[in-house]
């Protein structure tokens, strides 16, 4: 048999017209005007009562100073001004209209201004200055340690403010219900702490006013509503919109409700949390009860507070709970190499996945086959979960307190796993990393049966509320723990790091064959270039030793020495990866080779100092032939002989190297030029663009030698450096840098951290606009994380490579990232960021290294 219930349409209450009653609670009194003429649009029948006026209905369609005096006129427009900022009804408070103290509250509603008067009485428990009590009311729960002791301070202070006989903090769950957090109540009341209430008891509508209207009050549930006055010729006009009068008339259900909840007088202050209503401060007094207007200012302004600080806590506390979670992520991406995923053994990594996100199981879907560990759904029924799962988007993650709520045969195994989170991951088929919680019955407290909450009236079929308020006990089953706010980002951001992992491992054993047939064909390119040349260099070596040779012994004795310079050279390349070698290591190796006794009157004197493979080998003839000359016929040929080889680098980087000899046998120059003197004097410019200068003096040989800076780099120090000038490094201060970076946290810590080393730092937090900022351009460089959301930065770094912005790498795996081969000399700093690190990669690439 069907209830009266049955047939109800409870949509009546969401269209029921409460933002436009036609009438006003009769405590004050409502004026309405027309901004652009300042005539009168409509008149609450009380003010005739209240302000001691006749025939109201006459000064509609005059102007407002019929009612107002002119200087109260004036500072209703100026707070009207205000009200327009604001978006409330602002206040005008102790004006005097005759004999009468009253306050204005005035809001603009379109082109309309509606003047609300409030005679100057009310309940006043507390003398003390509204922002006295409120600096008194916000100091006591800045210092409550938790949220929940806070809300139950908060309406204890509400409570003894006002002076109600309860007050209630109520607070919106996830399907719009409510639920009691907090009470204060007199003595005698029966408790409504923990009671929850259906999402019909406070409809949308509602809501939404009460997101617009901070405070609302009802002196007196019993009131007789004031109409509304207006010209006839107006009635066919679109009716006064009172959603943020203070004074607007409450609905009749409403006013049923609070009756048959034994309540004579309320006040309803919202709880606002960013764009959201988080709950309802909800004060009730058993007998009518009017709050004075300073009173409830102060109330509507601690309200305001309260909801910062409740926002305050919840996100530090979001935050703390996201900042465990992420070392939890780094330990886990940091034991997941590349090569092997928790898709081959979930098992492995069961321990870091649950620090990350609470679970009873955890599942994987790969390949369509499902394995995992601890309380799981029957492998048989996976198929039909994957099934919803494919229906929904890809790219985000998904998250349910009830699976059967979606996939029905799931209530068979509730006891299992009824809530999950699932993470998909963009391939054909779909994988998913999956996380399951078991079923968490729980028993619910309603404030009366929340199936029955409004009932059918014997005339005319008028919904009513629900009339019984006692505690109703409902046992909830097949419905997991909920999955927090902070689990669902830490799943977001473990979505992108998987699928970054998994799309490296897909190219993984593509890459590395692709890299070595490259290789292999780049090795046997490189070696046949090298053998050429080497074949060329000795076939010279030889010819040109010819030319000078005495006899077939000294062709075959400078003929090996030379070979043995380049093949000491070939030797110090190989070990560097043919990049660079040190050039102390080259003077010293050709002066243990020609000096013999006379080491010890050889000093080399200036920094460390790295020679690319080209200088290298050209320099190892040079300094081959330059000792042998020493040897043989300079200073280095007698006992007492000395030789000094300085060199030093510039500002721009270019190398001079000094040879100097002294005490030797007295210098002339030679009147033959043989292979050695034309090696000496034009291998540096014809090999490197250098310069080569060399003086016989009577002293003894001197010559210099310019190196360009494109052979040259600094070295490690390995050497003994006399002297080390090096270049200035490029100063960051008052440069520009873009930021690039999708964590907004991260994203702050680094603006901060370069904004101390004197940078100007932009934040871009896509790629849309990372482009945008790139293209309007003025960066000095820009630090580009490499993956943003789900999508790597390579597309940004073309497009500065375009325009010619230097770009520094940055990421979260470490050493293990791969990057493209067109950005091989890109520095990559992994995160967090260690400052000096990331300062000296600026400097560098702002440099132009």
């Amino acid at each position: 048999m069907s209830s009266p219930t049955d047939s109800v349409d409870l949509g009546f209450c969401a269209r029921e017209p409460i933002r436009i009653p036609g009438s006003i609670q009769p405590h004050g009194c409502l004026i309405a005007c027309d901004m652009s003429s300042w005539k009168i649009t409509h008149l609450s029948r009380n003010i005739e009562t209240l302000l001691s006026i006749s025939n109201a209905e006459q000064l509609i369609g005059g102007p407002v100073e019929n009612v107002l005096r002119h200087d109260i006129l004036h500072d209703v427009r100026n707070v009207l001004q205000a009200s327009t900022v604001s978006g409330q009804a602002e206040l005008l408070p102790a004006v005097t209209l005759g004999d009468m103290k009253a306050d204005i509250l005035a809001h603009t509603s379109g082109t309309t201004a509606i003047i609300e008067i409030l005679p100057g009485f009310g309940a006043q428990v507390s003398n003390a200055p509204p922002m006295t009590l409120v600096r008194s009311m916000i100091s006591r729960v800045k210092r409550a340690p938790t949220l929940e002791r806070s809300l139950t301070l908060a309406a204890n202070q509400i409570r003894a403010v006002t002076g109600f006989d309860r007050v209630m903090i109520y607070r919106f769950l996830d399907d719009d219900s409510g639920e009691v957090t907090a009470e204060s109540l007199r003595a005698g009341l029966t408790p409504f702490l923990n009671l929850r209430y259906p999402a019909s008891d406070i409809p949308a509508q509602a809501r939404q006013l009460y997101k617009q209207q901070w405070l609302r009050m009802i002196p007196d549930v019993f009131y007789e509503p004031s109409c509304l006055l207006a010209r006839p010729s107006d009635e066919e006009t679109e009716p006064l919109d009172l959603g943020l009068a203070t004074l607007r008339s409450v609905s009749p259900i409403h006013i049923e409700y609070l009756k048959n909840m034994g309540s004579s007088a309320t006040m309803t202050i919202s709880l606002i949390v960013g764009d959201k209503l988080w709950g309802l401060v909800a004060c009730h007094h058993l007998v009518p009860r009017l709050i004075s207007t300073s009173i409830s200012s102060a109330c509507e302004l601690f309200g305001q507070f309260l909801s910062m600080h409740i926002d305050a806590m919840e996100c530090h506390r979001e935050l703390s709970h996201i900042a465990r979670s992420r070392e939890a992520h780094e330990r886990l991406i940091t034991a997941m190499p590349p090569e092997q995923t928790l898709f081959d053994d979930i098992t492995r990594y069961e321990d870091l996945l649950k620090d990350l996100i609470s679970c009873d199981g955890l599942g994987v879907w790969t390949r369509g086959v499902f394995s995992g560990v601890g309380s799981l759904p029957p492998v048989e029924m996976m198929p039909e979960v994957i099934a919803f799962l494919d229906t929904q988007q890809s790219h985000h993650v998904f998250a349910t307190a009830q699976i059967a709520g979606h996939v029905p045969s799931a209530a068979a195994y509730g006891s299992l796993a009824s809530g999950l989170l699932a993470i998909p991951l963009t391939r054909a088929p779909r994988d998913y990393l999956l996380f399951f919680r078991k079923e968490l019955p729980q028993v619910v407290r309603w404030g009366g049966n929340p199936n029955r909450p409004v009932e059918v009236t014997e005339h005319g079929g008028r919904i009513g509320p629900r009339k019984s308020f006692a505690a109703w006990r409902e046992e909830v089953t097949g419905q997991s723990e909920p999955w927090r706010p902070a689990e669902l980002q830490i799943g977001e951001g473990l979505r992108v790091s998987l699928l970054d992992i998994i799309l490296r491992r897909s190219d993984l054993n593509e890459r590395q064959l692709l890299s070595a047939r490259e290789g292999q064909a780049l090795l046997v390119a490189e070696l046949n270039h090298r053998v050429k040349n080497i074949l060329a260099l000795i076939r010279s070596l030889v010819r040109q030793s010819q030319k000078g040779a005495d006899s077939i012994a000294s062709f075959t004795s400078d003929l090996e020495q030379r070979i043995r310079a380049l093949s000491f050279a070939h030797d110090q390349l190989t070990e560097s990866g043919w990049t660079t070698a040190p050039l102390k290591r080259l003077l010293e190796a050709e002066a243990k080779a020609w000096a013999r006794g006379a080491v010890a009157g050889i000093r080399f004197e200036g920094p460390p100092v790295m020679l690319d493979s080209r200088a290298y080998q050209t320099l190892a003839l040079v300094f081959h032939e330059m000792m042998t000359n020493a040897a043989k016929y300079g200073s280095l040929s007698v006992a007492s002989g000395h030789l000094t080889v300085r060199w030093t680098l510039s500002e721009e980087g270019g190398l001079t190297i000094e040879w100097d000899e002294k005490d030797g046998p007295r210098v002339q120059e030679p009147k033959r030029r043989g292979f050695g003197s034309v090696m000496i004097e034009q291998a540096v410019p014809f090999e490197l663009q250098g310069e080569a200068h060399v003086e016989f003096r009577a002293a003894g040989l001197h010559a210099r030698f310019r190196i360009p800076a494109d052979y040259v780099t600094l070295g490690t120090g390995a050497e003994d450096v006399n002297t080390q000038p090096v270049r200035n490094p490029v100063m960051l201060e008052g440069k520009r840098l873009l930021l690039v970076e999708d964590s907004m946290m991260i994203a702050l810590d680094a603006q901060i951290a370069l904004q101390h080393a004197g940078l100007t730092v932009d934040v871009a937090g896509t790629i849309p606009d990372a482009m945008r900022s790139v293209a309007v351009g003025g960066f000095d460089a820009v630090l580009l994380d490499i993956n943003l959301s789900g999508e790597t930065s390579f597309g940004i770094a073309d497009r500065c490579v375009s325009i010619g912005v230097p770009f520094v790498f940055a990421t979260g795996y470490g050493e293990s990232v791969v990057t493209p081969d067109r950005f091989r000399g890109v520095p990559v700093i992994s995160k967090p960021y260690n400052e000096q690190v990331l300062h000296a990669a600026l400097e560098r690439v702002i440099a132009g290294d």
